[in-house]
């Protein structure tokens, strides 16, 4: 299989142009790792101390080197020397210091504390301006322990010490607090440094396959287990190609043009409800509706309108009391009148009742005197026979009664003029008690209509002052929907001018990725190769050209190397919150050039020598492969040089 181009030697390229003002750089990482031990039990005796690893700023390369190339190479003839010397077993204690669950697979983990059940793993970490001296055992049971400004034999000391959790809340407050985003869009909880330590600590098991492949689960870590999409977005944050501002911008900017959209659509309804009110009003007051006298001006009328008519009804209601009492007096000559016309009916009946007394008296004695007979006398002179059967029977006695002259002409005469009389007056007198009634029951009818005219026109101001509540409030409406629209149109610019400004910012920090991305690339594989960092989405996608977009095992490597690298790089130069200390766990991968996986390291030293002062990042590799031959040395290189083929060779000097 034929390796990839090496493009010629390695010349670092002239950098690119800024794209934005420069901002100050970095003087130190955020985090990094200035000692390393490994302990047979918690106490700092040489006799306890497997290794003590001094680690610096800058590069530092773990190297277990492979048997010699010059030796003939026969089936079944070698030993294992560069692999299973516990590059890997390296990577896992700065995992498990920085706040990892496990410092290994269940099986290492496992053999681990058969052979060291007292073993600890310790080490000093500058997170700051702070320098933490970090502990946790190998054993199950023992707790952590942390403190600040001591040396390992002053912390082991302090037996019983706690302070694990403040080391790593005080990595938090360094590394993610001025992180600009704060929550994961899928998880919904916050970005923490449990997010972005598996990233600047990859997975060797990942295969340096994927950018955000950071975690194979045969590596059996425990580390949080994200979406794409959120690692993507962990990525983004701290490289400040994203911010909860720019999102925030766009819900504000989408909340304010549906407000406007919606205050656009409702001036005119407001506008119309307030004119469709303002001239029913003008009709039920009979006033002009001028579109010129709208406003304070047909207020004013419409007051001083309302205004006479509650005076008229005042002045109506006043009136009713006298209407009222002019009832009561056609209701009392109504009840004169009925009992006038009672005596006058009682009067006529008497008087009928006179002539058919005499009438009867007369008819009598025309019986007696038609059928005369003798009545016997008692003796006392008094007898029981009727009057008038006593007179028509020619009684001496009757005849001398008061009552037995038969009655005249005249009387009778007199009779039927009282009779007649009588009918006359009680004629009149019903006349005039119809006439009462009719008068009373016209007054009481006017009353009624008075009544119910005052109600009706009490009831019409009550409308009318109802629908000119209605027309002020929608006129009010009408009015602060105008105001509303005139700010929010104002913030809607305001806002959109701000997203153009937050848009230019992610385009100028995608710019400068971009273009350490390329600087990176250009360094390890030539300067004629064209690269560029996207974003798809919520996702970033690397390119490489030259003659055509470049890919495969190997160049998936070398792009997601690079990035590590220029996201490094960024760090430095002062953008993100990237920490500054970056881990690569043997990352020759897919049968790289080895040339080209060289020049990870002379970009490095590069990186080095272009500091003012201490390099501000700390980048650890272990590698068989071999690092360039100038660089075999101190101070890239770590001790011990480790050694599979011999038990005091591997990093626990002892084999599992």
């Amino acid at each position: 299989m034929q390796q990839l181009d090496l493009f010629g030697g390695f010349e670092p390229p002239a950098p690119p142009p800024p794209s934005a003002p420069v901002k100050k750089s970095r003087v130190e990482p955020l985090v990094w790792i200035a000692e390393l031990w490994l302990l047979r039990e918690y106490d700092a005796s040489e006799a306890s101390i497997i290794r003590h690893i001094t680690l610096r700023k800058g590069l530092n390369v773990l190297w277990a080197p492979p048997a010699p190339e010059g030796a003939e190479n026969r089936l079944g003839d070698g030993q294992i020397t560069g692999h299973t010397a516990g590059k890997t077993t390296f990577c896992r204690m700065i995992r498990y210091l920085l706040g990892e669950t496990r410092f290994g697979t269940a099986r290492a983990q496992e053999k681990i504390r058969e052979a060291l059940p007292e073993g600890w793993v310790a080490a000093t970490v500058v997170v700051g301006d702070a320098r933490w001296l970090v502990g946790r055992p190998f054993g199950i049971g023992l707790h952590p322990f942390a403190v600040r400004g001591m040396s390992l034999g002053e912390a082991l000391a302090e037996r019983g010490r706690g302070g694990y959790q403040e080391f790593l809340a005080d990595i938090r407050r360094v590394v993610m607090e001025p992180v600009p985003v704060k929550a994961l869009p899928h998880e919904r909880e916050p970005i923490a440094w449990e997010h972005v330590l598996p990233w600047v600590t990859r997975d060797q098991e990942a295969r340096f396959a994927g950018l955000v492949e950071w975690r194979d689960p045969s590596s059996e870590s425990e580390s949080p287990r994200l979406v794409t999409d959120d690692r993507h977005v962990v990525v983004r944050a701290l490289c400040a190609l994203m911010s909860d501002e720019e999102s925030e911008a766009q819900r504000r900017y989408e909340d304010l043009a549906l407000e406007k959209q919606r205050l656009e659509e409702t001036s005119p309804k407001l506008a119309d409800r307030a004119a469709e009110d303002r001239r029913r009003l003008a009709r039920l007051l009979e006033m002009p509706d001028d579109m010129n006298d709208a406003g304070p001006l047909f207020a004013a009328r419409f007051r001083e309108t309302v205004s006479r008519r509650k005076q008229s009804l005042a002045a109506a209601e006043e009136a009713l009391a006298a209407q009222a009492a002019l009832v009561e007096q056609a209701e009392e000559a109504t009840r004169q009148a009925a009992e006038a016309c009672g005596v006058r009916v009682e009067a006529l009946r008497e008087a009928e009742a006179r002539r058919e007394e005499a009438k009867r008296t007369g008819e009598k004695k025309r019986e007696a005197e038609e059928a005369p007979a003798k009545l016997p006398v008692r003796a006392s002179g008094v007898c029981s026979v009727p009057l008038d059967v006593a007179i028509t029977k020619g009684c001496p006695l009757a005849a001398s009664h008061a009552g037995a002259a038969p009655i005249t002409r005249e009387e009778k005469k007199a009779l039927a003029e009282a009779v007649m009389e009588a009918k006359r007056t009680l004629a009149e007198a019903r006349a005039a008690q119809k006439e009462a009634a009719a008068e009373h029951t016209r007054q009481r009818s006017a009353l009624s209509a008075e009544e119910k005219r005052i109600a009706r026109e009490r009831a019409a101001i009550e409308e009318v002052e109802r629908l000119f509540g209605y027309m002020t409030a929608a006129e009010r409406a009408a009015d602060e929907n105008t105001d509303r629209l005139v700010v929010v149109t104002d913030e809607v610019k305001a806002s959109s001018e701000r997203q153009a400004a937050l848009r230019r910012e992610q385009e100028e920090a995608q710019a400068r990725l971009s273009e350490r991305f390329r600087e990176v690339v250009r360094a390890l594989l030539g300067d004629h190769v064209e690269a560029r960092v996207e974003v798809k989405g919520r996702r970033l996608e690397l390119r490489v050209e030259d003659r055509g977009e470049r890919d495969g095992a190997a160049m998936q490597t070398i792009k997601l190397l690079a990035f590590d690298l220029a996201a490094m790089k960024l760090s430095v130069d002062g953008y993100g919150q990237l920490p500054g200390m970056l881990v690569h766990d043997g990352p020759r991968e897919a049968d790289m050039d080895g040339r080209i996986y060289e020049r990870l390291f002379l970009y490095a030293r590069r990186l080095e020598e272009s500091a003012d002062g201490s390099p501000a990042f700390q980048y650890v590799i272990t590698t068989t492969a071999p690092p360039p031959k100038e660089m075999q040395k101190a101070p890239w290189l770590l001790e011990p040089l480790l050694d599979a083929s011999k038990p005091e060779g591997r990093l626990l000097k002892m084999d599992l």
